[in-house]
């Protein structure tokens, strides 16, 4: 059972809006495309987890502080006996471990996972001891993404790679667990002690003046520089778009980078770089959100 299902972060939300209204900086640029990786690899690991059939809680992208420290779990399951506790990550290319460095086939070292995992599963053991839950952790590093080799792997580490995924599913299920009250109030600290806010975040200093105004494409990325009623099309991928489902992408990206603004006709029809007639903006507006105020002072939230 899935108690705390994925989303993406504010983080990621804020840095895909900027990536298509203003040019970042190669290592914004960078962190973002990580970022979106990432969470990509973590979504396909849980749909390994939806095949689990025993009796068992799920709880993903956990953020907790323990001794003044922050750490971050990508996934922990909870069965009878053991909490699971997975680092997934989604490399491609090949890999290879020399003693305790981790690095490309190329030799160029990158930050090592097992160190990474290592960490979670002392502070999370720490974390445990603290509301008093005596389960013992057992931590996997995941790899989820087909194009990746790793060579040189630890033999007596918990490492699961691409082609034995469907494996290891199928012997958590092959186990017997039954849960009690205990489950679930371990479930209930977890997420009441959950972090919403995260301290790490790396979004770029942006200003309204600086961010590129106008409809884009989902697909590339484009600007659309064309009306067409109930239909726009991309000049570069020439993917049609339906207007509303555009326009409503360009109000929800205006709300992830000014939260606290309000919204109104004439503000959307400037972010759309007034591309979309008012009168389109203002029954969108009205069908996804509830106005307050009258006439030319009315806005919706």
């Amino acid at each position: 059972m899935f108690l705390k299902e994925r989303y993406e972060s504010e983080e990621l939300k804020v840095l895909k809006a900027l990536n298509t209204r203003m040019d970042l900086q190669e290592k914004e640029k960078q962190y973002y495309l990580n970022l979106q990786k990432g969470f990509e690899g973590e979504v396909m690991f849980d749909g390994y987890l939806k095949q689990i059939v025993i009796r068992s809680l799920i709880l993903n992208d956990l953020l907790f502080e323990q001794n003044h420290s922050h750490f971050q779990i990508d996934s922990l399951m909870v069965s009878q006996r053991l909490s699971y506790l997975f680092e997934v990550k989604n490399f491609e290319g090949e890999y290879y471990f020399e003693g305790d460095t981790f690095k490309t086939i190329n030799g160029n070292e990158v930050k090592n996972p097992l160190l990474q995992l290592d960490r979670n599963v002392s502070l999370l053991r720490q974390f445990f001891n603290s509301i008093g839950i005596k389960i013992p952790i057992e931590p996997y590093l995941v790899f989820v993404n087909p194009d990746f080799t790793l060579y040189q792997a630890p033999l007596n580490r918990r490492i699961i790679l691409p082609t034995n995924l469907n494996r290891f599913i199928h012997q958590l299920n092959n186990q017997q667990s039954t849960l009690n009250h205990q489950h679930g109030r371990l479930s209930e600290k977890l997420i009441a002690s959950h972090i919403t806010k995260s301290p790490f975040s790396k979004v770029p200093h942006y200003d309204y003046s600086q961010l590129r105004k106008g409809v884009f494409c989902q697909a590339c990325g484009s600007g659309i520089a064309e009306y067409h009623s109930l239909i726009l099309t991309c000049p570069k991928c020439e993917k049609p778009v339906n207007t509303k489902s555009a326009l409503v992408r360009s109000i929800e990206e205006y709300q992830i980078l000014y939260p606290s603004e309000k919204l109104s006709t004439n503000t959307i029809y400037d972010w759309s770089g007034e591309l979309i007639p008012k009168r389109t903006i203002r029954q969108t507006l009205k069908e996804n959100l509830i106005v307050s105020g009258y006439g030319q002072w009315s806005y919706y939230e």
